[in-house]
């Protein structure tokens, strides 16, 4: 196994919690050889009940095979020979999926040279690290960027469990060339915080500037009115489409033309009059006189 350690002095979270990722089994255990029996291990890792995924590890992990355990909820992107798998649970016969360990580490499998890159989420800004341990995103995938939108998980700055309202934007292969040789990748994520991204389990298109979200739901808890207790809530968007664009305004990404069609009968309402923007038009020239 071989541990590359680029960013050795950069920051990372500080956040106490249970310290169980793939990674840092690996650094306290050095006769594992595959990633099953670190799930095995992971199954045990337990905070108040709740598997929470933390890591103050600032090393790569590079080793041999390209075997996954089963999973449950990941996103995979491929690039080439490589695949990339963020988020999911590994299953377990013996534990309902409930019950089954987040996967800490974002994985990056290396078909052609037989190896995989874990890679601890401590490398990834916060509100990155959070969503990227979730399961059951919304997402999509287009000439090379990855839109990660929602999914669930626990969320360390408000210690519950929630549908992430974000939508995370990056490109896979920069991502990729970045573990590989060793590169900072902490700039390459665009991040969008509204409500109104989070859905988990939701199929996402996008067509020209707009995304199409259909179906889907939204798990959260809420605060009881004249207490601070909260209840988990749950909202089913079956048969429902979401429809929105991103704009910059002062330079950061926003939602814009946000509109929810609840049933199939209304879903022309949500499709645009245009998909595209009008393409750039070259100014005419007045023709000389003579």
């Amino acid at each position: 196994m071989i541990k590359i350690n680029p960013f050795a002095n950069r920051r990372h979270r500080s956040e106490r919690a249970n310290d169980g990722t793939l990674s840092q089994i690996l650094t306290n255990s050095f006769v594992m050889r595959t990633l099953l029996s670190l799930v095995f291990l992971c199954t045990h890792l337990v905070v108040y009940g709740q598997f929470v995924c933390f890591s103050d590890s600032t090393t790569i992990y590079e080793f041999p095979g390209t075997e996954i355990p089963p999973m449950v909820g990941e996103a995979t992107f491929y690039s080439g020979h490589f695949r990339m798998i963020i988020g999911g649970k590994f299953l377990d016969a013996k534990v309902p999926e409930s019950a089954a360990p987040y996967n800490c580490d974002v994985l990056i499998v290396d078909n052609a040279a037989r190896k995989m890159y874990a890679l601890p989420l401590s490398y990834f800004p916060a509100y990155v690290a959070d969503q990227f341990s979730g399961v059951h995103f919304s997402y999509t995938f287009e000439k090379d960027t990855a839109y990660i939108m929602g999914g669930f998980g626990y969320d360390l700055t408000e210690n519950f469990e929630t549908t992430f309202p974000t939508m995370t934007i990056f490109s896979v292969k920069t991502l990729i060339d970045s573990v590989v040789h060793h590169k900072d990748y902490l700039n390459l994520f665009t991040v969008v915080n509204d409500s109104r991204l989070a859905i988990m389990e939701g199929n996402v298109v996008r067509i020209g500037d707009y995304f199409m979200v259909y179906n889907g739901r939204k798990i959260a808890p809420v605060k009881e009115e004249f207490s601070d207790r909260l209840t988990i809530s749950e909202w089913d968007f079956k048969g429902q489409m979401r429809k929105f664009k991103l704009k910059n305004t002062a330079g950061f990404p926003e939602v814009d033309e946000f509109q929810v069609c609840t049933t199939a009968k209304t879903f022309y309402q949500c499709m645009p009059d245009t998909w595209h923007p009008e393409p750039v038009k070259a100014p005419k020239i007045a023709p000389n006189k003579r």
